[in-house]
């Protein structure tokens, strides 16, 4: 037998039972079962210069997640804890965040696979209806053939649910400091533990900073991030260059009125997603019921770094929301798009009526 694996095997078996005496001193770690499921239905009327204009009117989206998650507090004061999201659906992804996490004085320490810090501390706009700041909108209201603004969205993230080692500060006057690192940028979903290859990037960073605080009844929660990765060891298409994304958003909350927004960049010159995002809403909630209104405003450069060539769209979103019980929230909501393509692409525009219902459990 290898003399090393034998030593590494001795130390791990050691190390075992060092920790399963430790453990015996705190209370099991039991895992309970949360979630939410959300199920949104759209009546849709669009115009858009694509050759093929047979869409469905209607639409049926849902959303949903089961969550495995617990934790122990050790006789140290330190809280030990796992979670994993299941999607509720057959997905490339089927289990997307999953990591471990360690938490106490130091702050909070993650270890898996999530979303980097900067997009976990964002704010955006309020809305108290269907979101229309995280794809929701060109779900309901297509956008035309080759179009190029992406998702709405004014949270870039350089990776999705990649492993990465997350750490987030304790919060002193206010202020919350988080840092990201990821080894292999594969951005992928899948949150697999692979070496990076030369078609990967590695080196992934990110950093954010959250601000939460109230003075003279007007409560103020603000933050902003900066991710960044470099380019691949080898040439790839579209990815021959560094990637660096920001973020930045502000609320202001007084009696029941929210108002705010935020703006995403995306600095990639050489892929055809440099650009940029910002919405702007206000909000006001009372007792069971919550109306708001929203704008969103996306641009990119549509053809690769060319800053004449710019694919625009725009959306705007009215809703009210009622909560029916603990954990049980309807909503509708008024859309309305705009795709503005200017370098050759299609046109589009269309409004949706969308009433929804989220259940968290």
């Amino acid at each position: 037998m290898n003399r090393k694996l034998l030593l590494g095997t001795t130390a791990l078996v050691a190390g075992g039972v060092v920790a399963a005496d430790m453990a015996e001193a705190a209370d099991p770690l039991r895992l309970e079962v949360r979630g939410y499921r959300n199920e949104a239905f759209g009546i849709v009327a669009a115009e858009s210069d694509v050759e093929d204009e047979n869409f469905n009117n209607t639409n049926h989206r849902s959303d949903g997640e089961i969550h495995f998650r617990g934790s122990t507090t050790l006789d140290n004061g330190i809280e030990v804890g796992v979670r994993v999201e299941l999607e509720a659906f057959t997905t490339g992804d089927q289990v997307d965040e999953n990591y471990v996490f360690l938490e106490g004085g130091f702050g909070r320490l993650t270890l898996g696979s999530d979303d980097p810090a900067p997009y976990i501390q964002a704010v955006v706009a309020p809305n108290v209806g269907a979101p229309i700041n995280s794809g929701w909108l060109s779900d309901f209201i297509p956008e035309p053939t080759g179009f190029d603004t992406g998702d709405f969205s004014t949270t870039p993230e350089i990776s999705a649910d990649d492993n990465m080692v997350t750490y987030f500060s304790p919060r002193f006057a206010g202020f919350q400091l988080g840092l990201s690192y990821i080894p292999d940028v594969q951005d992928d979903g899948e949150g697999l533990n692979e070496t990076a290859d030369d078609n990967d990037r590695a080196h992934g960073i990110g950093a954010g900073i959250n601000f939460t605080r109230s003075f003279g009844g007007i409560d103020i929660t603000a933050a902003g991030g900066i991710q960044h990765v470099g380019e691949p060891d080898e040439e790839v298409a579209d990815a021959d260059e560094d990637i660096t994304h920001y973020n930045a958003g502000v609320n202001l909350g007084f009696g029941g009125f929210t108002f705010g927004g935020s703006v995403g960049v995306i600095d990639d010159d050489d892929s055809g997603d440099e650009g940029f995002a910002w919405d702007l809403g206000v909000s006001y909630e009372t007792g069971p019921w919550g109306v708001s209104g929203t704008f969103i405003l996306n641009e990119r450069d549509g053809d690769g770094g060319n800053g004449d060539d710019e694919d625009e769209s725009i959306g705007v979103a009215a809703a009210v929301s009622y909560v029916l019980g603990p954990g049980v929230k309807t909503s509708f909501t008024g859309m309305y798009a705009d795709y503005d393509a200017e370098d050759g692409g299609d046109d589009g525009e269309g409004i949706a009526g969308v009433l929804t219902l989220r259940v968290d459990f």
